[in-house]
């Protein structure tokens, strides 16, 4: 297996800065840079949005990889497998990745009435030129056959580039947070970085406010899972799985089921 470096502690300062930045940048870019994009070329607003989502994630996804070399790593699979902690699934690792599942699909819709408590504070609310879909309870604001003003029957390449956006989004979260991030506060925080990482992560979803609540909770057990189990891959197959979701829908629309 590929050498590594030694990796270095991520104490509170650099971990507030770690969250900072990339909240920020969602943050102005769905507030502000895809509203802005969509009304001056006048475009489905899901064509902003993806245009928003595949940059924002690849953000993660890049930048990951990038902190891992700057720390003098090499350009190898192994060595990537071994800073990231992307070890073999065991049993163990299969059965936390189910309860895994199975708890966000709880805690998530149990707790979605939570988005409207949020959206009721002025400055947590969604812009009202966002569409529905976009919002707290957006699942049951979707018309058959369009997503986000855009109609779906036949553009297959709408679901190639959601599927790009889900890529970077699941692998490029994973290997910044659980992967590259984690160990380093593991460092600092020890028996309790999974309690600030899952805060972290949870926090960064601060341009959906709505939903904050309603992520903590398997938020912060996914942190725990990675770091008990010491094995990102069990972050990146619940989180893929939980978010295949939409992509499914949109694929769904594209053939014309629904």
């Amino acid at each position: 297996m590929s050498q590594i470096s030694r990796i270095k502690p991520l104490p509170l300062g650099k971990t507030i800065l770690y969250f900072i930045v990339p909240a920020a940048i969602l943050y102005l870019t769905h507030y502000f840079l895809v509203p802005i994009f969509v009304v001056r070329n006048d475009v489905p607003y899901f064509t902003g949005y993806l245009l928003g989502y595949v940059i924002t994630m690849g953000m993660f996804f890049f930048g990951a990889k990038i902190a891992y070399r700057r720390e003098g790593n090499p350009s190898t699979w192994d060595g990537l497998k071994s800073r990231f902690r992307l070890e073999k699934m065991r049993k163990t690792d299969w059965l936390w990745t189910v309860m895994l599942i199975i708890v966000v699909m709880i805690t998530y819709f149990g707790l979605g009435f939570t988005g409207e408590w949020v959206k009721s504070v002025p400055f947590l609310a969604p812009r009202e030129t966002w569409p529905a879909e976009f919002g707290p309870g957006g699942t049951s604001n979707v018309t058959p056959g369009i997503f986000m003003g855009s109609p779906l029957k036949g553009q297959w390449g709408l679901v190639i580039v959601y599927f790009i956006g889900w890529f970077f989004n699941i692998f490029g979260e994973e290997f910044f947070f659980r992967g590259y991030i984690l160990p380093r506060q593991e460092l600092a925080f020890g028996n309790i970085a999974w309690l600030v990482n899952g805060l972290m992560f949870t926090l960064t979803h601060l341009w959906q406010p709505w939903i904050l609540i309603a992520i903590l909770p398997s938020s912060l057990l996914l942190s725990y899972a990675v770091q008990s189990r010491r094995n990102t891959w069990i972050g990146i197959i619940q989180h893929g799985v939980v978010n295949i979701s939409l992509l499914v829908f949109i694929i769904a629309g594209v053939i014309g089921v629904l």
